[in-house]
């Protein structure tokens, strides 16, 4: 356990070094973070959201229109949090990349694919809110973010090779 917080530390301590090594271990330790703690926030919000729908309107004679007062807060700290952990993670991997013996710019193949899902997800997670349809087709939506994940994995598995 100790090593896991000395390798999240180094790597929110190089947040904007992209020359040199890091090793697997201090990689996927500081993925394992990032991953703890914007899905913990993700949860916390998404059970809100639940638990606010299923309260029913949102009047003053509702004992749970207060919640949501405050999934606006903890979406606000998942977003913040994700911008404080985007320029140590491309770091990371970019110092990763370098060490499997690959070229440091296949970093972005999966950022850019990851830029392009801002607007399927909004699509998919607006897509019963209200009576418009969505600007891209859930379908096609769906079949962005499918090969989103495959190229992430494919970046994944490039990441856990040992050095060349």
């Amino acid at each position: 356990m100790k090593s896991f917080w000395k390798n999240v530390i180094k790597c929110v301590g190089r947040y904007a070094i992209f020359r040199g090594r890091t090793s697997r271990r201090e990689f996927w330790h500081w993925m394992l973070f990032v991953a703890v703690v914007a899905g913990g926030l993700f949860g916390i919000a998404a059970t809100l959201v639940a638990i606010r729908s299923a309260a029913g309107p949102d009047t003053p004679d509702n004992p749970l229109n207060w919640l949501s007062s405050i999934i606006g807060p903890v979406m606000a700290v998942l977003g913040l949090f994700l911008l404080f952990s985007l320029l140590p993670t491309l770091a990371a991997a970019v110092r990763r990349l370098r060490d499997a013996g690959y070229s440091p710019w296949l970093a972005a193949i999966p950022v850019a694919f990851l830029i392009g899902a801002y607007h399927p997800l909004l699509d998919i997670a607006l897509s019963g809110m209200d009576d418009t349809s969505p600007e891209i087709p859930l379908p096609l939506s769906s079949a962005y973010l499918l090969l989103t994940l495959m190229i992430c994995l494919v970046f994944a598995f490039l990441l856990t090779r040992k050095k060349k």
